[in-house]
């Protein structure tokens, strides 16, 4: 009888655990149900507060203009406004330029510069602005010029801001040395301030190198290859380092002095060999032998023919250019997978150089904007099976996963398709947007 009791109170607490267990992973499951619940609904609210967020500043916006639209277009606020003070001729002119009409918001900031209390500058740029938006630049610069130049923080602060607008305008409108002369004004002020600010500075240095640049193009065109290059080396003063702006300084300096050309070519030949028309930096060298020929330094003239042949078994073995290359997006599908989005897509990669090619990489990097977010990378070509000369082709299928966000945030994403031979030196083909316009 003892022993049945015993054999009946163990079973008893076996079946104690099992129902123990049992309750534990009821409530294990519906906890993970729970999180992954829980974790679904914050991705949700993530990516309506991304939406949010981009929606909101234009929206902003948007209701701001109709607003100002709406209260200008019940009244004229600009009659007798010659008799109103400096604050209500200044929101009155802030008001017509939000709602479009910058004539009438000349107007009224040109009352308001009439009444401008000593050492403020605020109704000088308004009314500057709103001229030049009416492009009439002249009497603009006339109200920037009129200013007396003194030390004072916030002159010095108007004219740099004054500046850029003027610079700005020109270079919308193509006139690329007068941009040029207006952001060098807006430099020389910035570097008064006691009080630097990197954004601002920055912001001016690169507007003064594309004026630069564009101009020098231009003069390239025309044919004025010296004017060109003391335009170049004016942008390579703001950027000493970019290989971009030395570049073209070689290309340049090839019609006028093959010799000084090369000065430029051989740092680059290490950095970006991809992006070296092999036409021009050659023929550089064969007219640098031929000069050295006539010269009787026949040693000198040697060593630069020498150099084609071992730049052609370079390049050979490690750069890919771009004209050799033939790369067709058969398609670029986004589908979405709960909530990520993933994106499908495959391209036709062809080699349409005169040689075959045996060793190929190519890095598709899904970027927003400029900051990369996934990169695949794929081997095109090795010598057991390589890409054959004219026409020879491989097909490219990748699939790219991101974090979570929003189809309106697809659209400001690009696949950027490299190609190397070696990883130091890659050839960008080509970009596309994910989801094409």
């Amino acid at each position: 009888m003892i022993k049945e009791n015993k054999k009946s109170k163990k079973k008893k607490d076996v079946t104690f655990a099992q129902e123990m267990l049992g309750y534990l992973k009821t409530a294990g499951i519906s906890f993970i149900a729970a999180t992954i619940f829980t974790v679904l609904l914050s991705f949700h609210a993530r990516s309506e507060m991304i939406k949010n967020l981009y929606a909101h500043k234009n929206e902003k916006t948007k209701i701001e203009q109709q607003l100002a639209i709406q209260i200008v277009s019940n009244a004229d606020l600009t009659a007798k406004i010659s008799d109103k003070n400096y604050s209500f001729c200044m929101k009155v002119g802030n008001l017509y330029e939000l709602a479009g009409d910058y004539l009438k918001a000349e107007y009224a900031y040109y009352n308001a510069y009439k009444k401008s209390p000593t050492g403020i500058y605020d109704d000088e740029l308004k009314l500057a602005t709103v001229l030049i938006l009416q492009n009439k630049i002249d009497e603009a610069k006339k109200i920037i010029d009129s200013v007396t130049d003194t030390n004072t923080l916030r002159l010095i602060r108007f004219k740099t801001r004054a500046n850029i607008i003027v610079g700005d305008y020109y270079y919308t409108n193509g006139k690329f040395l007068k941009a040029a002369d207006a952001y060098e004004k807006a430099y020389y002020y910035y570097n008064r301030l006691t009080k630097k600010d990197k954004i601002i500075k920055e912001s001016i240095r690169q507007r003064l190198i594309n004026a630069y640049l564009e101009a020098s193009s231009i003069i390239v065109k025309n044919g004025y290859n010296s004017d060109a290059v003391r335009f170049l080396k004016k942008a390579l003063k703001y950027d000493p380092d970019n290989l971009k702006i030395q570049y073209r300084l070689a290309v340049v300096y090839a019609d006028l002095n093959p010799i000084t050309a090369l000065d430029y070519f051989e740092p680059l030949i290490n950095k970006i060999p991809q992006e070296i028309d092999y036409n021009v930096y050659t023929k550089s060298l064969m007219k640098a032998a031929n000069i050295y020929d006539i010269q009787g330094e026949g040693i000198k003239a040697k060593y630069y023919r020498y150099k084609v042949h071992s730049f052609d078994l370079y390049t050979a073995r490690k750069v890919v250019y771009k004209n050799d290359i033939e790369l067709e997006p058969k398609y670029i599908k986004v589908k979405k997978r709960f909530f990520t989005y993933k994106i499908y897509s495959d391209f036709l990669l062809k080699n349409i150089s005169s040689q075959d090619i045996s060793n190929l990489t190519a890095e598709f990097i899904l970027r927003q904007e400029k900051d990369d977010k996934k990169n695949i990378i794929i081997h095109c070509a090795s010598p057991d099976e390589p890409l054959y000369s004219n026409g020879g082709e491989t097909e490219l299928k990748i699939k790219l996963n991101n974090k979570i966000y929003t189809k309106k945030e697809l659209q400001k994403y690009y696949i950027d398709v490299y190609l190397y031979k070696d990883s130091k030196f890659k050839t960008l083909i080509n970009s596309y947007k994910v989801l094409p316009e």
